[in-house]
């Protein structure tokens, strides 16, 4: 008889998972209310006080969201119950967090194209350093050893 072994960690996931907006999707003020689960009349206020910049169709003249809207508007959300109604200082962080990321993304990238020559430099550096010593000590006698 052969019993049926269960592997853990194998199973079905039952975490949720939070929707990552395509980078091309633009959504209605609707749609971007339920992603975000934010009342709509709250998006409203966050557009005139510049939290969110939203993209306006000229034919109809609607507002429509992108992924980045979407993202900041889970950022308020988040800020929300911490600053309650100082949407002046929501904007603040928020401003501080993008230039933060920006900065982040611009130190990763000159790291990733400076890492390896300069790995490199120091690892020859190194070797400079230490042969001579080395050599000196093999090859000079009368040295005495402390």
């Amino acid at each position: 008889m052969i019993k049926p072994t269960i592997e853990i960690g194998k199973g079905p996931s039952h975490e949720i998972q939070l929707f990552d907006p395509p980078a091309d999707a633009l959504y209605t003020i609707e749609a971007a209310a339920r992603l975000a689960d934010v009342p709509r009349r709250a998006i409203l206020v966050y557009c005139k006080h510049r939290l969110l910049s939203p993209v306006i169709n000229a034919v109809d003249r609607r507002y429509s969201f992108d992924r980045q809207a979407i993202r900041a508007l889970r950022r308020i959300e988040v800020l929300r119950p911490i600053c309650g109604d100082d949407l002046a200082g929501i904007k603040i962080i928020l401003d501080l967090t993008d230039a933060l990321e920006r900065l982040q993304s611009e130190v990763r990238s000159l790291s990733g194209k400076q890492d390896a020559p300069a790995a490199e430099k120091n690892k020859q550096r190194s070797i400079r350093a230490i042969s001579p010593r080395k050599r000196k000590a093999k090859t000079n006698p009368r040295r005495k050893k402390k």
